[in-house]
């Protein structure tokens, strides 16, 4: 057991130095897109919004606008000031689900505290 949680830590590390990375690369950048180029993402896509936070257990609540999966990277809030994280888990209706379509309102566990009406995006590489 301890070997699996080691191997966790380290991946989440890794995603966590990735993020940081192009956080910092994107400083200053007023686009929507990055360049692949700079090792930054490609594409966001907004797929919602958020319509409520439940703040005792980290989770948003969220109308999609298009298709997510567990495994995806979002982003949160302005260019300025927002939360990136990879989607580790979502539920519709108190049930674990891998994707979400266009339509589907889920809830998203979400690492930071995230407000009401900030856009949701999908972060594509």
């Amino acid at each position: 057991m301890a070997k699996k949680k080691t191997d966790l830590d380290d991946a989440m590390n890794s995603i966590n130095e990735l993020e940081e990375r192009e956080s910092k690369e994107r400083a200053g950048e007023g686009a929507v897109s990055g360049t692949a180029a700079s090792g930054g993402y490609t594409n966001k896509i907004e797929i919602g919004e958020v319509e409520q936070y439940f703040s005792k257990i980290g989770v948003a609540a969220v109308r999609l606008k298009s298709h997510l999966s567990v495994g995806d990277i979002i982003e949160v809030g302005s260019e300025e000031e927002h939360v990136r994280q990879r989607v580790s888990s979502m539920q519709i209706d108190r049930k674990d689900v891998e994707e979400a379509f266009e339509g589907d309102d889920v809830g998203i566990k979400m690492r930071h505290p995230v407000s009401v009406g900030e856009s949701i995006f999908r972060v594509e590489v």
